[in-house]
């Protein structure tokens, strides 16, 4: 389900036309959930992602390729189904007891990202992005391991623009 991010980043350069781009984003993520009842879910995230940016000259802008890794904390969501809509919480192990009534997901989630774009001389940018979870979401249950795997995946346009000097 599409949602949006938020942030801001910072570029240090480690040598002529490499980066080093550490960001900090509100993002949120969307899944559509089927089977009896289909449910909908938005899990918000502050994540710190880190990149190492490629930046080389072309047409008077710049070819962005760049690539990191990135860690993530819930901070809010929503479960929306059969008319109800309920909070989504963040506990790392729960009982029986608390999973019949609310879903519950880990709260830190750690992955990998990438980004393709265009950065122009004005500095103006657009990208194409990818987040690939690696940590799995569900958490434990009465203290096992669950049956379960739910990772975060997504794919993005990023729309961007660079203040001060390039």
């Amino acid at each position: 389900i599409p949602k949006f991010d938020v942030g801001l980043f910072y570029e240090a350069s480690i040598a002529p036309e490499f980066y080093l781009r550490p960001e900090l984003n509100f993002a949120a993520k969307g899944a559509k959930l089927e089977g009896t009842p289909e449910s909908k879910l938005q899990v918000n995230y502050l994540e710190v992602p880190v990149m190492f940016l490629y930046k080389g000259a072309l047409s008077g802008g710049n070819v962005m390729l760049g690539f990191g890794p990135y860690l993530g904390l819930g901070v809010g969501g929503k479960n929306t189904g059969n008319g109800n809509e309920f909070d989504i919480k963040f506990k790392g192990d729960v009982s029986s007891a608390e999973a019949m009534n609310t879903l519950y997901l880990k709260p830190l989630d750690f992955g990998g990202k990438m980004l393709a774009g265009y950065e122009f001389g004005m500095g103006l940018s657009f990208a194409i992005n990818a987040s690939f979870g690696m940590s799995n979401m569900a958490p434990k249950l009465n203290g096992e391991k669950p049956d379960a795997t739910l990772r975060n995946v997504g794919f993005g346009l990023t729309l961007g623009y660079r203040f001060g000097k390039k």
